[in-house]
């Protein structure tokens, strides 16, 4: 069973089973297109993702005491409330990746004797997970050439920043910085 946690809190401490989730594999696409009189199709400029909702199917467990399930409800409602703003979100099955998210939709609760079964919808505003970084502090380049090798687990390239220093006291009257892929 998929564990999934809010800002460090695991959901089933909260009473909460994930039966499914739906994460899908791209959020929405938002196209900006014109139509021309007199011409066929459209003129394309392009297109950017949107937000990505994330689907969770759940069942509330709750001891058979009506208290008990009215407490969890209370506190599902105080945790996933929207004022609160994004939450971390990260699950068991997807090591090193943080979803920044908010609840969005409506819940409603489906008593059925003392379990409950709900919809909970998080919408990511950045549609794409954070991930772990490997930090590369105070690198020494002693030599030229010299190749760092960088690894990054996220879904999605992101330019590195490259902060370079002299330390010595001879100019440097020129330099390059060369950023080559590899494919594999």
């Amino acid at each position: 069973m998929i564990e999934a946690y809010v800002d460090g809190i695991p959901w089933s401490s909260l009473g909460i089973g994930i039966k499914r989730r739906d994460i899908p594999p791209l959020p929405e696409t938002r196209d900006y297109t014109v139509q021309i009189a007199g011409r066929d199709g459209d003129v394309d400029f392009g297109s950017e993702y949107g937000s990505r909702i994330i689907e969770h199917e759940c069942i509330l467990m709750a001891d058979d005491a009506t208290l008990d399930y009215q407490a969890k409800v209370r506190e599902i409602a105080r945790i996933f409330d929207a004022k609160r703003g994004d939450r971390t979100i990260t699950y068991s099955d997807l090591p090193g990746k943080r979803y920044r998210a908010r609840y969005a939709g409506t819940l409603s609760i489906e008593k059925i004797i003392y379990d409950g079964m709900f919809q909970l919808p998080l919408k990511m505003h950045n549609p794409f997970p954070e991930s772990d970084e490997e930090n590369i502090e105070e690198l020494l380049i002693s030599q030229s050439p010299h190749t760092i090798t960088i690894e990054s687990d996220g879904d999605l390239s992101a330019s590195p920043i490259f902060v370079l220093t002299n330390i010595g006291s001879n100019t440097i009257n020129g330099f390059m910085i060369k950023n080559e892929y590899k494919l594999e």
